[in-house]
């Protein structure tokens, strides 16, 4: 029984921490989302429930110019969308895992093709 090559099966806490992070954060991560796609759809709703509804619109802590209130949540949908495409982006990134780089990302002590297969 070789220790690299039985007992860490080629593994390096190197490589399989930031991995096992990433998967974590992956599954964070799409518990999130679908929270985010629930708020968003909330507020599309709320956008067209409340669409004929006046108001003053406020800047600066003042009043301003009028508006519905379903363009205000409306605004609030989109920036939940564009909040839904960022992390999108962000987990396709995590994506890439680095199993198989070894103790210093060479592959050394690992079986070939280890790395692909991972």
């Amino acid at each position: 029984v070789h220790p690299n090559d039985h007992v860490n099966l080629s593994q390096s806490t190197n490589d399989v921490y930031p991995t096992a992070i990433r998967v974590t954060v992956m599954r964070g991560c799409a518990v999130v989302l679908e929270a985010q796609r629930r708020l968003r759809d909330t507020f599309g709703r709320k956008g067209e429930e409340f669409a004929n509804i006046a108001k003053v619109g406020r800047t600066q802590l003042q009043d301003a110019v009028p508006m519905f209130l379903g363009q205000e949540f409306d605004a609030f949908a989109e920036t939940i969308d564009e909040d839904i495409i960022q992390l999108r982006k962000a987990m396709e990134l995590m994506r890439e895992m680095n199993l198989g780089g070894t103790a210093i990302g060479t592959g050394l002590n690992a079986p070939e093709g280890f790395s692909v297969s991972a």
